[in-house]
């Protein structure tokens, strides 16, 4: 992963007519709304996004229960009898959803379109499965304690002729953390949580079985304490962890599990996402922040806020629509309690800001000029071009698109001939990175 710079915004350079007065217009972003869903659980463990049906599926250990939503954020189906459910995963065709369940030492198999669970595997005596991971070719990879011992990674191998296997790889404290990317399917990273220092594995699985590339104990720029969470590159050659020491996003190459670089989110990092296109989602479990960032980028394309009160986002607690775009972030009470779902839209794309600037007054019939800027966290592409709309006492108008400028300058005139209070709406549509935005602006014409 490259370091490279993005650009900060497009630059506020307009110069005004000579005027006796201005009327300053005011902005607002055009964004889809973002929803806040209390899900009544009792807990909150893992989460799984099934892109093919548009759902979520939220795992609550303590309530014995995996809730359904869709993509708004709205409870569908609760899936009950479910004890102990941890781990979630999604399997690479979505068909089915696999639940960990700590309480009954097996992993259950949900219809991805009924949301019935059809079949459960039991996972040995004392073997309690807590975190899942799918592979392309159907193998649900595990992380799972054992009753009185220590942990490790094993998997199962679902259908009519199921088989599951322990002991794959050298010794795990407990139950490591796993992540696997439908991009990469041969990259299965895992990782050790509530340990300081951490350590984390990189496998190659192309064979079925998981072949050790590297075992690091302390990587990255300053060590990692406590990992919360890993999430995967695209291309699968890079790992970003939540270690919550240090006070970053690290990022580490899966070869060989070095630093590769990092995003200075602050303390203390508890969840990471990455998009299909790689944007990257960095949660800080003390404050509800998630920053956004570009992959490689210095500086947050945007912050959200969702911690409130004593709600505060959940360790592991962000996932992405596979397509991109919506972010799912879960926020639970200061003991994990009452877990509520989050549902941010257009996550991944770069606010967008107008402002307008047009002659407090003006005589009937006379022309006047309406001047503007647009501006982003990411440079704007070439092309670009504004929606003017009048509307006066004859109703409304569309008078034109107009260019934009590549220093994000633009500016229109126009003739009012009817008295009486003049608005001027100009409307960014956005684009597939750029959020769009509105403004207004209002002349008294006599």
């Amino acid at each position: 992963m490259h370091k490279h710079r993005r650009a900060a915004g497009t630059m506020l350079a307009t110069a005004l007519l000579a005027l006796p007065a201005l009327s300053l217009g005011t902005a607002t972003p055009a964004a889809a709304a973002d929803t806040t869903t209390p899900l009544g659980l009792a807990s909150y463990a893992d989460f799984a996004v099934d892109d093919a049906h548009r759902q979520v599926f939220i795992s609550d250990p303590e309530g014995g229960t995996v809730v359904v939503t869709d993509y708004a954020g709205q409870v569908v189906k609760r899936i009950t009898g479910t004890s102990g459910a941890r781990g979630l995963a999604v399997s690479a065709d979505s068909g089915e959803v696999y639940v960990a369940l700590t309480g009954a030492s097996a992993i259950a198999e949900i219809d991805t379109a009924s949301l019935t669970e059809t079949r459960r595997y039991d996972t040995g005596t004392g073997i309690q499965p807590r975190h899942l991971a799918a592979g392309a070719d159907g193998t649900v990879w595990m992380g799972y304690d054992r009753d009185g011992s220590f942990g490790g990674l094993g998997s199962l191998t679902p259908g009519t002729d199921p088989a599951v296997s322990l002991d794959l790889t050298s010794f795990w404290y407990s139950a490591p953390l796993l992540a696997t990317s439908k991009a990469a399917p041969d990259v299965l990273i895992a990782s050790n949580t509530d340990l300081s220092p951490a350590t984390l594995g990189s496998y190659d699985v192309s064979s079925g079985k998981p072949v050790e590339q590297a075992l690091v104990t302390n990587p990255g720029d300053g060590g990692c304490s406590d990992n919360n969470d890993l999430a995967l590159t695209p291309d699968g050659q890079h790992v970003v962890t939540a270690c919550g020491s240090p006070y970053k996003h690290q990022v580490l190459r899966t070869s060989d599990l070095s630093f590769s670089d990092a995003y200075p989110t602050g303390a203390y990092p508890g969840s990471a996402a990455v998009s299909g296109s790689g944007t990257v989602a960095a949660g800080l479990s003390s404050s509800g922040s998630i920053q956004i960032y570009r992959e490689g980028a210095d500086t947050a394309l945007r912050t959200y806020g969702v911690g409130s009160g004593n709600h505060s986002l959940a360790r592991a607690g962000l996932a992405w629509a596979p397509e991109g775009g919506t972010l799912f972030a879960v926020t639970v009470g200061i003991y994990g309690e009452n877990p509520l779902l989050h549902v941010l839209q257009d996550a991944d794309k770069a606010p967008s800001e107008l402002t307008l600037q047009a002659p407090a007054t003006a005589p009937a019939g006379n022309r006047l000029t309406v001047t503007g800027t647009l501006t982003s966290a990411e440079a704007l592409a070439s092309g670009t071009e504004v929606k003017v709309e009048r509307t006066d006492a004859n109703g409304t108008k569309t008078l034109g698109s107009y260019p934009v400028a590549a220093d994000g300058t633009f500016k229109f005139t126009d003739r009012p001939r009817t008295a009486g209070t003049v608005t001027y709406t100009v409307t960014y549509a956005g684009d597939a990175t750029h959020l769009g935005a509105t403004a207004t602006a209002t002349v008294q014409v006599s």
